[in-house]
């Protein structure tokens, strides 16, 4: 018996090594009216997408209920075929890439990363990206680089789904709102019910999320309706856990 219960540790902290902390706690967002006024602008954009009233955008992104995965990314299960399609964007100053997340931190060298929409692109195009076999696990990332909000730094930011891998607060200095360990700029739905099996909805916020919200200069509206894109994996999952139960259970 002692065997088989040190057997089931093995594998409980092999699985623990590769898969992410799951919230215990909600994730912390402050969500604010967009700068042109409007009060609601992604719930408007999430309704014509999928239906009124089907899916709350302040309360039902993951990582809003204890339990939800957290930090975010996706586990390539063979396919290495992901579609991304572009639903809607405030400025042509965004591109979005996808990026390996297997060995950690991801550096945007062209090396383990590719661009999935370029700025030009128009809305409903649609990109196939095409994995190689080394990654594992994987996200997307957006590059801003305009300065339509009058930002600082020339509102050149680069986001990533893996909120752990964002700044924490305005420029890394920390907020009351902010995350404590990584600022969410971007929101994932799981969409799979109204358009399609292993289909994500991703909602970004170009301004630092961390930042003071309102209109001023520097600060962010935090309406993430900046740019939208879904996300369809041909075998690509979210990570999944297993309990210490489940994990015992496979040697009886």
């Amino acid at each position: 018996m002692r065997h088989v219960l040190l057997r089931a540790w093995a594998a409980l902290a092999l699985l623990m090594a590769t898969v992410p902390v799951f919230a215990s706690s909600p994730v912390s967002i402050v969500m604010g009216p967009s700068r042109d006024g409007s009060l609601h602008e992604l719930q408007r954009k999430v309704d014509r997408l999928i239906g009124h009233g089907r899916l709350d955008v302040r309360t039902e992104f993951i990582g809003a209920h204890p339990g939800d995965p957290d930090p975010w990314f996706w586990v390539n299960n063979g396919a290495h075929v992901v579609a991304v399609q572009l639903i809607d964007r405030k400025s042509p100053h965004g591109v979005v890439g996808w990026y390996d997340e297997s060995l950690g931190r991801p550096v945007i060298d062209g090396i383990g990363d590719g661009v999935v929409l370029e700025n030009w692109r128009l809305r409903g195009t649609r990109a196939i990206v095409r994995l190689p076999q080394s990654v594992t696990r994987f996200g997307f990332y957006v590059d801003y680089d305009g300065d339509d909000h009058g930002d600082d730094d020339h509102g050149r930011y680069r986001y990533f789904t893996n909120r752990l891998f964002n700044d924490i607060g305005p420029r890394g200095r920390g907020a009351e709102h902010a995350p404590f360990d990584g600022d969410m700029q971007m929101l994932i739905f799981d969409v799979s019910r109204w358009l399609g099996a292993d289909t994500w909805l991703v909602a970004c916020e170009y301004s630092d999320s961390g930042s003071r919200v309102g209109h001023e200069r520097g600060n962010s509206d935090n309406d993430y309706s900046d740019i939208l894109f879904t996300v369809t994996g041909l075998g690509a999952t979210p990570t999944l856990t297993k309990t210490f139960s489940e994990v015992k259970a496979l040697y009886r």
